[in-house]
């Protein structure tokens, strides 16, 4: 009797192993063509039963404030190859850029890196199997000598680790050209769908300096863009496909040069400046590009308010507040200056995508407590334009140039982009869609994982 058990159960136990492996063949049939598809039961169980195969890349990348610790899990199909990029886990450590390069410190910090790199290793991995990549941000040192000696006490102390370190392919410079490529390819990938969508499918990310607005995307016809706009222009290879990817720049939306032309109207040398961009408590002096300018705010622009605290609860008083429909209506006029007859071709190719940002955007998003000046998150537009709204209207000797700062990104964002109350922001720092870091470090653990360190 206990035999026939044994049996009955052997047999059970085969047909469940015959059906999981029924089902797993199955699943293996599917053709896998983007790397961003999600992890299932089955793939989960294709990986126990040893049909898929697991891989990790480390990226580690630094800037004068901390470094930051990626490391990436693929997934990959022994039947034909195909692979997940299934999971990113994130250290924070200390900045390995120091500018009194000494080696003891500088090893200190290295040894420091590398212990958050073993944090996010799981104990079941081989290290000598893990490749390691580092890159750098384009060097300030004041000497090519104190250059090179960080990335030689970097390389020795990275070379004695356990990890699959190469000295002519670990340690790279990512320069600014590089990096936007790198981080626009992630922020495609990462949302999902990439080998099916068209370049006008894609995101596009802006951000400004003080002077100009920068716009990278994909565009799918390059020959209608003025050439005078194009500040970068690569060539990207899309599953197969050849793709144009370049940063348009247009003139005078920057933060401070919006600033300064809504001030003055043109009128340069124009020292007193009245603004209705300003809160009539705001009487300050603002220096730009050789320019010494007063500002303050005109004095009849008054809100009637009835107060709910204070000695004068319940009654209404005359609150000071920059004039908002006429701020807006001096940013319209000038934004739409700006847009000259060559950029036609451009907002139209713009719309309906999917909008990242970051620079000075971003920081005044933060400035205003839209999003995590460390973590990101995205920014409704209707938050954006509540705060816009509140900048104008509420006196804040902190930001007293908020109003018109915000007003400049709030019209450009509409007549560029085509965003309204509905639309979204996002930031770089986590897309939506995979819960990774959308940045330069995706696509370099992409590139190591299928080429190696030396095809970086």
């Amino acid at each position: 009797m206990v035999l026939l058990f044994v049996e009955r159960g052997l047999v059970l136990i085969l047909a469940t192993v015959a059906l999981l492996l029924a089902i797993v063949s199955f699943r293996g049939l599917v053709n896998l063509q983007d790397p961003m598809s999600e992890i299932g039961l089955i793939d989960q169980l294709s990986l126990l039963l040893g049909l898929h195969e697991q891989s990790h890349v480390i990226i580690v990348s630094t800037n004068n404030y901390s470094t930051d610790v990626h490391m990436f899990t693929f997934q990959k199909r022994l039947k034909d190859g195909a692979f997940f990029l299934s999971q990113e886990a994130v250290v924070h450590t200390d900045s390995l850029l120091i500018h009194d390069v000494h080696q003891a410190k500088l090893q200190n910090k290295c040894e420091g890196v590398l212990e958050a790199c073993d944090s996010v290793v799981p104990f079941t991995a081989k290290k000598a199997n893990i490749p390691l990549l580092l890159g750098l941000p384009p060097l300030s040192y004041s000497s090519k000598k104190e250059e090179r000696m960080l990335v030689s006490g970097l390389h020795t102390c990275l070379s004695s680790s356990d990890y699959d370190y190469i000295k002519d392919g670990s340690i790279g410079l990512i320069s600014p050209h590089k990096h936007n490529v790198m981080q626009w390819f992630a922020l495609a990938l990462l949302g999902k769908g990439l080998p099916f969508r068209r370049p006008k499918d894609t995101p596009l990310v802006a951000e400004t300096d003080d002077n100009n607005l920068y716009i990278t995307y994909a565009t799918g016809d390059i020959t209608r863009l003025p050439n005078s706009s194009i500040t970068m222009h690569q060539k990207v290879s899309v599953f197969g496909e050849s793709w144009d990817l370049v940063t348009i720049k247009i003139p005078g939306l920057g933060v401070f040069s919006s600033r300064q032309m809504v001030f003055t109207g043109g009128e340069l040398n124009k020292e007193m400046i009245d603004s209705p961009c300003v809160n009539p408590v705001v009487d300050r002096w603002w220096e730009f590009k050789g320019h010494n300018y007063h500002i303050k705010g005109i004095k009849k622009s008054v809100e009637e308010i009835k107060e709910k605290n204070g000695p004068f609860a319940g009654k209404k008083v005359a609150r000071p507040v920059a004039n908002f429909d006429d701020c807006h209506a001096v940013v319209q006029g000038y934004v739409k200056r700006n847009l000259v007859k060559g950029y036609d071709f451009i907002i139209k190719d713009l719309r309906k995508r999917k909008v990242y940002v970051r620079g000075n955007i971003f920081i005044k998003c933060s400035e205003r407590g839209l999003t995590d000046p460390f973590k990101g998150g995205s920014v409704k537009m209707k938050a954006f334009m509540d705060s816009l709204k509140h900048a104008c209207k509420v006196p804040n000797t902190e930001q007293p140039y908020a109003c018109v700062d915000m007003m400049v990104m709030g019209v450009f964002m509409e007549n560029v982009f085509g965003l309204h109350k509905s639309s979204v922001l996002h930031t770089v720092h986590k897309v939506e869609e995979s819960h990774m870091t959308g940045d330069w470090q995706v696509t370099a653990a992409l590139s190591v994982y299928q080429n190696g360190l030396l095809g970086f």
